[in-house]
């Protein structure tokens, strides 16, 4: 009796265990229920497939991997998913095997004096140990080892995991046959333990590997950020010195104006001074109310990355003779969320507007930047023609601009996601749509500008 429920408690520990490593390399966030329900669902595959197949049993958890990635997901399929699927079957089994010979030791050593019956005490150490390592191996490389970002890993995913996939299949079909010959018959050759060694090296290479694929991929964003940006920061100067010019042109015509009315006004010839206001003074007012003058504001903001790109939809928008209002009273220095991901967001979001009001007779865009102990809020108000589904608004697909086409505001919530501290507010209005991006800060955690170079995932 003691013996079938020691055999019993140990399997449970161990078909747990894979739930537990997979929960701590995907920082999946699980309801008091969810752990409940999948625990369950767990420990009654893991049961059923470990007395038909034995240890190959613990591969039909694979599935159940599967199916909670494909639910956080929002049922969407993922090589991320399928890799952490596969990672809690390798560690758990990996761990196992590194921590039995030293538990067993251990054991024996403690209980050397005692007269008890330590024999499953081993089995049940070292089928608690796994999860336990695996939280703390994982809580070293995330201090000490930048993380990788998840919209780089949500982009180019597969390019990332799928070598990384097959490599773990080749590790599970090779260590699961040895690891059931082992149980079965309890042969541990020389021969078995180099072939296991070699597939824990062969883990190690494809973890390595993973990290090496994405930062080669991070640094070749960070270039092509960097070049959009110097070309973006180009226009910008080239807009500025049209507008020196400009006012260089008006200054120089500026005493001229002056004289010619001081001349009218002296001989009292009103028709002089009528003339002269109307084709020099009030055109000068047009002149300086020019919208192109608006993302002179621009020198508020002190983040290089945001200014071109601010700059450079301001001038876009200004081509589609668009009447662009810009607002950026106070100086903004930081932005509280990586730069990437805001620069994308803050792209799509001002394509979109500019679109929408490109589309429309009044042809109005409005970008306000306020920053405040607690948040910086970015605002984008456009003129619309027709009011907007908000329920609908960022669903992968959907579209006021026709079908297929509406996946910018769905990435801008995926982004936003990964992001707690990150929010989007829409409002629509009889000829009116705005949004509202809320960042709140984060104490000591933004003291100053991330620059995209020096941005940490």
């Amino acid at each position: 009796m003691v013996v079938h429920v020691m055999f019993n408690l140990i399997m449970a520990i161990q078909i747990l265990s894979f739930f537990f490593i997979f929960k701590s390399v995907s920082r999946y966030s699980f309801t008091t229920r969810e752990v409940i329900v999948w625990l369950a669902v767990f420990l009654i595959v893991g049961w059923a497939s470990t007395y038909f197949i034995g240890v190959w049993g613990a591969v039909s958890l694979f599935a159940c991997f599967v199916g909670i990635s494909y639910y956080k997901n929002r049922k969407q399929f993922s090589a991320l998913g399928i890799f952490y699927g596969a990672y809690a079957l390798i560690m758990n089994s990996f761990l196992g095997y590194l921590a039995a010979i030293p538990i067993t030791w251990l054991v024996q050593l403690i209980f050397r004096q005692s007269s008890a019956n330590i024999e499953y005490l081993p089995y049940l150490f070292t089928a608690m140990a796994p999860p336990i390592l695996n939280e703390i191996l994982l809580r070293l490389v995330r201090r000490f080892v930048p993380q990788l970002g998840k919209q780089l890993i949500r982009e180019y995913g597969k390019i990332i995991f799928v070598p990384v996939i097959v490599l773990f299949i080749i590790i599970i079909v090779s260590v699961y046959p040895i690891l059931s010959i082992s149980n079965q018959t309890g042969d541990d050759s020389s021969y078995h333990r180099m072939i296991l060694l070699s597939m824990w090296l062969l883990f190690v290479v494809a973890l390595l590997y993973m990290q090496f694929q994405y930062h080669y991929i991070r640094k070749k964003e960070l270039e092509r950020s960097k070049s959009e940006q110097l070309v973006q920061l180009k226009e910008y100067t080239a807009q500025l010195e049209k507008i020196y010019d400009e006012f260089r042109g008006f200054r120089h015509d500026y005493a001229n104006i002056l004289l010619t009315l001081e001349d009218g006004i002296h001989r009292e010839d009103w028709d002089q001074v009528r003339h002269a206001f109307e084709n020099t003074v009030k055109p000068t007012g047009q002149f300086l109310r020019k919208n192109e003058y608006s993302f002179v504001k621009l020198r508020n903001l002190h983040i290089s990355e945001v200014k071109s790109i601010l700059a450079a939809k301001i001038m876009l928008a200004q081509q589609m003779k668009i009447d662009v209002s810009l607002e950026i009273e106070e100086p903004v220095h930081v932005i509280p969320m990586e730069l990437i991901s805001f620069t994308r967001i803050l792209s799509i979001l001002l394509d979109n507007a500019i679109e929408a009001a490109a589309a429309t007779k009044e042809r109005k865009l409005w970008i306000v930047l306020l920053e405040d102990p607690g948040a910086l809020r970015l605002i984008i108000e456009n003129s619309s023609e027709e009011r907007i589904d908000l329920r609908s608004l960022g669903e992968r697909g959907y579209s006021t601009k026709g079908e297929g086409r509406g996946l910018g505001l769905f990435n801008v919530q995926q982004m936003l996601n990964d992001h707690k501290y990150a929010s989007l507010e829409s409002e629509s209005q009889p000829h009116l749509f705005s949004q509202t991006l809320i960042l709140r800060v984060q104490k000591d955690r933004f003291s100053a500008p991330r620059r995209l170079d020096e941005a940490r995932d």
